[in-house]
């Protein structure tokens, strides 16, 4: 959504805190199918508001309270932050990831930059147990680096997730669909969410 600064002629004012130590943290996350959702729903949004204050408030006044809720959501996403350095028992955002159903299968795939080469071998090798058992133990020969690359090649299409991605009552298996059927049911939640895992960071 385009950025606008509307005048003191609102009947309140409210201001919103762009959170950005996600980027700090995983680069590569302007360019993953989270954000660019985002950035389409925040676009979208922005281009079916008018740019005059007192009509954008009446705009919002006329709204159905569903579209409405909607809006909201779109414009509170790049607000929340639930980052974190490390895995712990309770995850923050944890309630948020369970009561719009996300499922992260769907936006993120474990890479070895993304993932494997910034968690323990022992780490990597108990995942690659999870969903290549039989390979466990000639990857265990190798250097980090290369059991980083084969856990990636092992895992796709696996839709094998670390336990911090794991939601209750969730499919094993990311939807063919992918984003696009989560983006319809709440992308802008889910767009707020890490790309990059959080225990990715813990060496």
């Amino acid at each position: 959504m385009q950025e606008r600064h509307y005048g003191h002629d609102l009947p309140l004012g409210v201001r919103l805190t762009v959170q950005g130590r996600l980027e700090g943290m995983a680069p590569d996350w302007p360019e993953s199918p989270a954000a660019v959702a985002l950035r389409e729903m925040q676009q979208v949004a922005g281009q079916a508001l008018p740019e005059d204050s007192a009509e954008l408030f009446s705009a919002l006044l006329a709204m159905e309270q569903g579209e409405l809720v909607k809006l909201l959501a779109v414009c509170v996403a790049s607000t929340v932050d639930v980052v974190t350095p490390r895995a712990t028992a309770h995850q923050p955002g944890a309630e948020l990831a369970q009561a719009v159903g996300l499922d992260m299968a769907a936006w993120w795939k474990p890479s070895a930059e993304g993932y494997f080469k910034h968690v323990p071998k022992a780490v990597i090798l108990d995942a690659v147990g999870e969903f290549a058992p039989d390979t466990v133990n000639r990857l265990a020969k190798l250097k980090k680096a290369d059991i980083a690359s084969e856990a990636e090649r092992l895992a796709n299409g696996t839709g094998w997730m670390p336990a911090i991605f794991k939601a209750v009552g969730a499919q094993a298996d990311a939807p063919e669909d992918g984003p696009q059927d989560t983006a319809q049911d709440g992308a802008e939640e889910a767009a707020t969410v890490a790309d990059e895992p959080a225990e990715a960071l813990t060496a």
